[in-house]
């Protein structure tokens, strides 16, 4: 597979003990289906093609349960499939957005036994029943998280060789300096949109002493104020 952005890429051929190795434009990489073009859609297709397979198992099986019961299976064996490494993989693209929604809309639907329904605002007032936040903001979340532990020093990754922190004189001290990038792909990277939602959160937020009071604090913020403008 060549990973490139040009239009035109060296036609290479590569071989090994004999053999020529075959061109793909995609393969799977510890359960990541990664592209030529760097762009998850692909991956995306999968993960929610098998997250709504599942779902079908679960309609089948649990059908006549509670809905605790089925939403307990749903969080334990269709949203980890779906929120794998999102910390880097969550898309920006809208209709990958849409796409990944869509999973956790057709859960409401067998959650509360309601597939006839077709309504405006039927589903959604099943989503807010759900025990638990839209997709988009525990992806976010993930992030942030891996961020404060970046900042933090508590995982092995350097802070100083991807970013920059703020000017302190400015308001909001805890914010990082923004990187401009000029390429689609690298601009909804993971750094540069980690530092646009970090930079979103109230100061008493990321000063939080510890990862645990992080997440606690973090809890509070309303899904509304991690909305860039």
């Amino acid at each position: 597979m060549r990973i490139s952005n040009k239009r035109n890429t060296l036609q290479t051929i590569y071989t090994l003990h004999g053999h020529q190795l075959e061109v793909v434009d995609s393969g799977k990489y510890l359960g990541v289906t990664i592209s030529q073009d760097l762009q998850w859609n692909k991956h995306i297709n999968n993960t929610t093609g098998k997250a709504t397979r599942t779902l079908g198992f679960l309609r089948r099986n649990l059908g006549r349960c509670e809905p605790s019961v089925k939403n307990t299976a749903y969080c334990a064996l269709i949203r980890p499939s779906i929120e794998y490494v999102a910390t880097v993989l969550d898309p920006h693209q809208t209709t990958l957005i849409k796409d990944i929604d869509q999973v956790q809309r057709i859960a409401a639907r067998f959650v509360y036994i309601q597939y006839t329904d077709t309504s405006p605002g039927c589903v959604t007032g099943l989503l807010d029943q759900l025990p638990c936040d839209p997709l988009q903001y525990r992806h976010i979340k993930q992030r942030l998280v891996l961020c404060y532990k970046i900042q933090n020093q508590l995982v092995e990754i350097q802070p100083a060789i991807y970013y920059t922190s703020g000017d302190n004189r400015t308001r909001g001290g805890h914010r990082l300096g923004q990187i401009r990038a000029t390429k689609v792909v690298y601009n909804n990277s993971f750094f540069p949109r980690f530092i646009r939602d970090w930079n979103l959160l109230p100061d008493t937020v990321a000063a939080a002493p510890t990862i645990e009071e992080f997440r606690a604090r973090l809890a509070s913020v309303p899904w509304t104020q991690m909305q860039p403008n």
